[in-house]
């Protein structure tokens, strides 16, 4: 596991009880992320590592987060789409790049 990815989410762990109080429901997946969730609330964001292009056109790592539009997504593996094919046709739709600063907030609001 990537050890900046550790310190985002103890930090966001941190920052949420600071927050209203509020507890996150964290899981990890695959290796380099994680899936969290508020206990009260049906909102679920993903932080891992995402590869994106830099001004350079060349793949990058950074940290980062995307939040789930969970009845999207229930409805898009209910009708057979992979990950793979959610994120290649359904992205706009089901996923939302967002910062790791916006995670809590988002979660907790």
């Amino acid at each position: 596991m990537h050890a900046q990815i550790k310190e985002i989410v103890s930090s966001l762990i941190d920052e949420s009880r600071e927050y209203n109080s509020c507890p996150l429901q964290i899981k990890k997946i695959e290796t380099e992320g994680y899936l969290i969730t508020s206990y009260d609330q049906n909102k679920v964001v993903a932080v891992g590592m995402l590869h994106i292009m830099n001004e350079n056109d060349e793949k990058e790592e950074v940290v980062g987060a995307f939040s789930i539009n969970v009845k999207k997504y229930m409805w898009a593996n209910a009708e057979g789409f992979s990950h793979d094919a959610m994120i290649e046709d359904l992205s706009e739709e089901v996923f939302t790049l967002m910062g790791v600063d916006e995670v809590v907030p988002y979660l907790c609001s």
